[in-house]
């Protein structure tokens, strides 16, 4: 009785070993979360223009993040463009 105790509580007690602090950073990862401030008239046009996409791209289906992912991957790949456009209305500090 007592080893199936000491086992029982011993596969328990192994699940918290790879959890919360004690995990191993997995570099490998290929997503994650962020959280960003984004102007919220931005976001209402990002929001329907996703669902633009979506419906024009239909039977085929997108998620928001592939969406997203393509958008600022053409924004790093035209960095050119973005930078004169924010030439243009940033303020001198």
């Amino acid at each position: 009785m007592t080893d199936n105790k000491e086992d029982r509580i011993a596969k328990l007690s192994k699940r918290f070993k790879t959890h919360a602090a004690g995990r191993p950073r997995d570099n490998s990862k290929q997503r994650e979360r962020q959280s960003l401030y984004l102007d919220a008239n931005l976001m209402e046009r990002v929001d329907e223009t996703y669902k633009e996409v979506a419906h024009a791209l239909y039977p085929k289906s997108v998620g928001k993040s592939t969406f997203l992912e393509a958008i600022l991957e053409f924004g790093l790949e035209n960095l050119h463009t973005i930078k004169s456009q924010l030439s243009e209305t940033a303020e001198v500090s």
